[in-house]
């Protein structure tokens, strides 16, 4: 079982829930409200796919196949979380600075590995651990707990918390292949029967996409297809079978080589923003500020 953009906190709500075998016993032992249970459990589910728990009305929670092999997997996950967090506090005694920083596949793979032979440089004493993404919501929560010191993101707008850095705003264009572009120049086709395809729900920026669609005029008449990863996205895009609302700088290279157009109205600039937890170590301070700079030093500036 692969299991993806999870936080520890939901990991450890459903081990609580299946332990006690009940959502409303679990959520006394954790000291949290059972829709605060319920909703941690269900975003799990939908990101697996399968139910966790039978549920039965009157009777205690049940844990399906594939809930048991979560939980096995889970009471791993957290062991060696406990384990990790030990080994920091060792490291951190011994002058070493953990930093857990969480960072989407497309800004880790083109803008921070990159960086890092600098980064490891010019901070010799850190000790970088990657956190996997998870919906601005959770992600909170997470910083709360301390599970998180660093947020690297690009949204659709810049969430009113402490701790958030604007680096850049990023440009995001209507794209489509050439015959499609072709055929709503020339009227053949309205924009309003063109199947959009946007990340998937729970994911950075789509709410905010499919927002910003009647804003522009466009009033999608199929029913708009959410998929998980934007490089599908893309080559189904490039294949004809829909047109999407990407980076500009994620279809560059496709636009050059002529297999996507940008077309259609203008979209509001998506914000590239860094988010420090009041929880990290003040040495994060001088690493935020570094990666600040070093991704954009026009743009830099606080929300």
């Amino acid at each position: 079982m692969q299991v993806r953009d999870f936080t520890l906190r939901q990991l450890a709500t459903f081990v609580q829930a299946a332990r006690a075998g009940s959502f409303a016993k679990a959520a006394d032992q954790l000291g949290i409200s059972q829709p605060a249970v319920s909703d941690h459990i269900a975003t799990l589910e939908r990101r697996i796919g399968r139910p966790l728990f039978i549920r039965r009305r009157g009777a205690s929670s049940q844990l399906t196949e594939e809930g048991i092999e979560l939980l096995r997997t889970a009471e791993k996950l957290l062991d060696a979380s406990a384990s990790m967090r030990s080994g920091q506090e060792s490291t951190a005694s011994s002058g070493r600075v953990p930093l857990r920083m969480c960072v989407g596949a497309y800004l880790r793979d083109a803008y921070l590995k990159p960086l890092l032979p600098r980064l490891y440089s010019e901070f010799p004493d850190i000790d970088l651990v990657m956190i996997p993404m998870a919906p601005l919501p959770e992600l909170r929560e997470a910083m709360a707990e301390g599970e998180i010191d660093l947020i690297l993101c690009t949204v659709g707008q810049a969430p009113d918390w402490p701790g958030v850095r604007l680096i850049s705003n990023v440009r995001s264009v209507l794209v489509g292949a050439p015959h499609i572009a072709r055929e709503v120049t020339s009227g053949a086709i309205a924009l309003d029967d063109l199947q959009f395809i946007i990340p998937a729900t729970g994911r950075f920026g789509e709410h905010w996409l499919e927002r910003q669609l009647p804003l522009v005029g466009i009033s999608p008449r199929q029913r708009i297809l959410h998929i998980e990863f934007p490089d599908v996205i893309q080559a189904m895009v490039e294949q004809g079978r829909g047109v999407t609302v990407l980076m500009h700088e994620q279809v560059t290279e496709s636009i050059a080589a002529g297999k996507l157009v940008v077309f259609g109205p203008e979209f509001p600039p998506m914000q590239r923003i860094l988010i420090r937890s009041a929880r990290a170590p003040e040495r994060v301070r001088a690493i935020e500020q570094f990666l600040i700079e070093a991704l954009n030093p026009v743009f830099a500036q606080s929300v």
